[in-house]
């Protein structure tokens, strides 16, 4: 049973410099944006894991809180820590400042990983890879870019056995599925930070 399980990771590690605050604990819609997350991989994954190095911050979330073992390398290094404490082949990835990510989405990528070390949606020529599936498998070239100081995560994952699976026919995407929050206007209503 444990090949049938699944990982998500979420990474909240970034430094939010545009943002002016951690974005992960702002408020959007009602709720911390890296609830969103937890809320959209938590029907999926039988385990889930927070990419950060304060982990005081998100001690409310009850998760399990992984600091990076490559500090200050941005997303590959967040989720190469995940990777290696994860307990399963296949994983998935969610940006905290992804907030309208839909779990339909990694139904869909779980459904197409078979054979691949990494998913990753493409919608509109865009690649989205903190939206993301990654077998266990991609660890070792992920920590050789780590080593070799590439950290470009899009790098990586074309040197890998990567499907870019096209989205923007399914039902259930929107132009809005992979906003991406980087400053508070972005969010819409910049008067809900908690």
């Amino acid at each position: 049973m444990q090949s049938e399980s699944v990982t998500g990771i979420i990474l909240a590690g970034g430094k939010s410099r545009r943002f002016g605050s951690n974005k992960a604990l702002f408020h959007y819609r009602g709720k911390p944006m890296v609830q969103h997350a937890i809320d959209v991989l938590r029907p999926l994954c039988s385990e889930l894991l927070l990419s950060t190095n304060h982990p005081g911050e998100y001690q409310f979330t009850g998760l399990a809180c992984i600091a990076d073992v490559y500090p200050d390398c941005g997303p590959l290094g967040g989720i190469h820590a995940c990777l290696l404490r994860s307990g399963t082949t296949r994983n998935l990835v969610a940006g905290c400042d992804l907030p309208e990510l839909d779990p339909r989405l990694y139904r869909m990528l779980l459904q197409h990983c078979s054979g691949y070390q990494v998913v990753v949606p493409v919608h509109q020529g865009l690649k989205e890879p903190l939206a993301g599936y990654f077998n266990r498998s991609a660890l070792p070239f992920i920590e050789e870019s780590l080593k070799q100081n590439d950290f470009k995560l899009l790098n990586v994952i074309d040197r890998l056995h990567t499907l870019y699976l096209l989205v923007e026919n399914a039902d259930f995407y929107s132009g809005k599925l992979f906003a991406n929050i980087n400053t508070r206007g972005d969010a819409g209503n910049p008067n809900k930070a908690e």
